[in-house]
């Protein structure tokens, strides 16, 4: 089946058996109604009283995507989160979203709510005990008090026990955590005296039921001769204690399933009957039943996997990736030991635009959120592997989904380093048993990100470099001029040129791509050209752009003089590197109409202002332009509350800012500025809609510098002012 759409789903970790059996479930029900479910984890389920670090930050940072990412729902399980903060940080960027959300086993505002069956599979276990074993005196391990999940599985205990005629009072119900203290005592207090000894005791989790046991076994309560005692949720500690715990299983399966066909409903407007998953009881001996359920073959493997070490593999990639010079070994490095998660599918890694940070200021960097364009520098398949080393829109998540394929379970994780975000990783699965996010996925995610933080690091000594390169006159491994010397020497021989009745022309030359497979050509051709030009001024003024004034008496004959400079620098190439596929190079001529040094500096920036137009042309094949016109729509109506600066768009572009505004009116009938104030004040009603924000909070968050200035267009727009909306839409939601 064919891929129709995408399902969000935000969870903290996909690190126990609880965390993969809801995972499975909402994922084989995604599969069937034909929908990618991507994952938002951020791996570690931190406790943020316990610790808090710019690395857990930065994990954390992934989150962010929901409000850029193109999805159709998301499920928010809020109820897996341990710390509040982190929860209302969530909600807070699904307040951003238009996109509908269920929010599990928890609340946010604008978002639809769904608990899990908790009350069916207590009861069905209780009566397990009552019915089948004659228990009459029973005890509840019932966790925290007030707790909805507790709460509803108290509400089954209860209503099991009064359906059987057994009568319980509040000393019967024992709360705590859900951990291991609270069954701890209780143990030490039943062997003690201290508590009348009960024919069972019904835990609402395994956790507690296996410290329990051991409690009362280490004080001669013999477990089940002398106290039965039952679980719930059937994790791993179920199946290793001793005895085996009699517990539910089935509730996370059952739940990631119910809450895919219920976004499903919210998606498609139709609700399909979910037949995956059931929650059953599996027997155990702690309850003295003689007949074992059957443990799952996989369900073992898990356990060895989370008990035992990996097998050593001798990569190091730590090493290898750092050792980087270009993006493109970067890529490789980590293209070459992508191997050791042999069940992946797909593994993107898609950098920030902004992965670079600043480098005239270091300290200046990305600390939150994602670019609105990303980079794909890796796209590893088996076989062929896709194109990458390319930018996309970070809406589409990763290219790939936007080519047909079958439905994927891809789990996004975050790449940063010392405070910074980089980018994030999408592994893709068909099968989520096979979901690797544990802290061998999240090393090698660091060492990944360590490797971008080294070149970086050397792209920021090769900028220092240029810019110490700047202060002298010549490049300091050539010897050719550098800008600052053309700009010193220009003017002086332009004079000369004049004196001689000769027009002084500035020939500008650049090429694409800057390497030829792995040869930089720039050492090369600072030779051939400054061997070529022995009586001309001849500068390398950037990285691969050059600059040679040339006196001539006409247009003609300084485009011979072009195209033989070109021929000439052609011909080196292969004289030196052999028969390689040669840039394409890219030329601009200007005459100078002054030795004036103010005049030569205008006539240089102009001039390169026109190379880099026809570089970009020649660079993207003379594309059309209506493709960047709709990207620039959709990221204006995505984020309206920018600084949208019209002249600089067209020039990003390589048009001019009238037929910019030409060309988008004819393809939305609308101009570039009515477009952008109805995107922002259809954000206002959003958020005049669904939050408490003040008008004035509402119209910075809309892009408005000037309070005053956004509600009388508000007015113009609406026709009532903001208040009025708010009053009246709360009122239609009220009645």
């Amino acid at each position: 089946m064919t891929a129709k759409g995408r399902f969000g789903l935000i969870i903290p970790e996909i690190n126990g058996p609880l965390d993969r059996d809801f995972v499975e479930g909402a994922f084989a029900q995604a599969q069937i109604l034909g929908y990618d479910l991507i994952i938002y984890t951020g791996v570690l389920n931190s406790i943020r009283e316990l610790r808090y670090d710019a690395h857990i930050s930065g994990l954390e940072n992934i989150y962010t995507l929901i409000c850029q990412h193109s999805l159709d729902c998301i499920i928010f399980a809020a109820e897996r989160f341990h710390t509040q903060e982190v929860i209302d940080k969530i909600c807070g960027y699904l307040v951003q979203t238009d996109t509908p959300c269920l929010v599990l086993g928890g609340e946010c505002s604008r978002a639809k709510t769904m608990e899990a069956d908790e009350y069916g599979s207590m009861y069905r276990i209780t009566r397990h005990m009552t019915d089948e074993h004659n228990c009459r005196k029973l005890y509840c391990l019932a966790g925290i008090a007030g707790h909805k999940s507790s709460e509803e599985r108290l509400h089954g205990f209860r209503d099991a026990c009064a359906d059987s005629g057994i009568s319980i009072s509040e000393s019967d119900i024992f709360y705590g955590g859900f951990w291991k203290d609270v069954p701890a005592q209780l143990g030490k207090d039943i062997s003690d005296g201290r508590i009348e000894c009960p024919d069972a005791v019904v835990c609402c989790n395994d956790v507690m039921a296996v410290s329990l046991i051991k409690s009362l076994t280490k004080n001669g309560i013999r477990v089940p001769e002398d106290v039965k005692v039952t679980g719930f949720d059937g994790g791993w500690d179920s199946i290793m204690c001793q005895p085996s715990v009699t517990t539910i299983i089935g509730r996370d399966k059952q739940f990631g399933a119910d809450a895919v066909c219920r976004l499903h409903a919210m998606a498609a407007g139709t609700l399909p009957k979910q037949e995956l998953f059931t929650q059953t009881i599996r027997f155990g001996k702690s309850c003295g039943c003689c007949n074992e359920t059957a443990i799952e073959p996989h369900l073992f493997d898990m356990i060895l996997n989370n008990r035992e070490k990996r097998n050593f593999i001798a990569t190091d990639f730590i090493h290898r990736m750092s050792e980087a010079s270009t993006l493109e070994e970067l890529s490789a490095q980590i293209d070459e030991v992508g191997h050791i998660f042999s069940r992946i599918e797909w593994l993107d890694i898609c950098l920030c635009s902004d992965w670079q940070g600043d480098l005239n200021n270091p300290d200046n960097f990305r600390q939150y959120g994602y670019s609105d364009d990303m980079y794909l520098l890796l796209s590893k398949r088996f076989g062929d592997n896709d194109k990458a080393f390319y930018s996309f829109d970070t809406s589409d998540i990763i290219p790939a989904l936007n080519s047909p394929h079958e439905p994927y379970v891809i789990v996004m994780t975050s790449l940063h380093c010392s405070g910074q975000i980089f980018g994030y990783t999408a592994a893709a699965y068909t099968d989520s048993r096979y979901i690797c996010a544990d802290e061998y996925y999240i090393s090698w995610c660091d060492s990944v990100s360590n490797g971008i933080k080294s070149l970086q690091k050397k792209y920021l000594a090769q900028h220092f470099s240029r810019q110490l390169e700047k202060l002298s006159e010549t490049d300091t491994v050539t010897g050719i001029y550098n800008r600052r010397g053309f700009m010193l020497h220009a003017s002086e021989l332009i004079n000369q040129y004049s004196n001689e009745n000769r027009i002084s022309y500035l020939l500008l030359m650049t090429y694409y791509p800057e390497k030829v497979g792995t040869i930089d050509p720039k050492t090369a051709v600072d030779g051939i050209l400054l061997n070529t030009c022995i009586n001309r001024l001849c500068a390398r003024i950037d990285d691969n752009t050059y600059a040679v004034i040339i006196p001539s008496y006409g247009e003609e004959g300084i485009i011979n003089t072009s195209e033989n400079l070109i021929a000439a620098v052609e011909s080196g190439l292969r004289e030196k590197f052999g028969d390689i596929r040669l840039p394409e190079f890219v030329t601009c001529t200007s005459h100078f109409t002054s030795a004036d040094s103010s005049e030569v500096e205008r006539t240089l920036y102009e001039a390169l202002e026109s190379l880099s137009y026809r570089k970009k042309a020649a660079e993207n094949n003379y594309t059309d332009y209506k493709e960047q016109i709709y990207r620039l729509r959709r990221n204006m109506v995505s984020q309206p509350e920018k600084e949208w600066d019209i002249e600089k768009v067209a020039h990003d572009i390589g048009i001019s800012r009238s037929h910019l505004q030409r060309l988008f009116k004819h393809l939305f009938g609308a101009s570039i500025k009515d477009d952008l104030i109805n995107a922002r004040i259809k954000k206002a009603k959003q958020l005049l809609t669904h939050t408490d924000m003040r008008v004035v909070e509402i119209a910075e968050q809309c892009g408005y510098n000037n309070e005053h200035h956004f509600m009388r267009q508000f007015k113009e727009k609406c026709g009532i002012t903001a208040a009025q909306f708010r009053k009246e839409t709360s009122n239609k939601e009220t009645a």
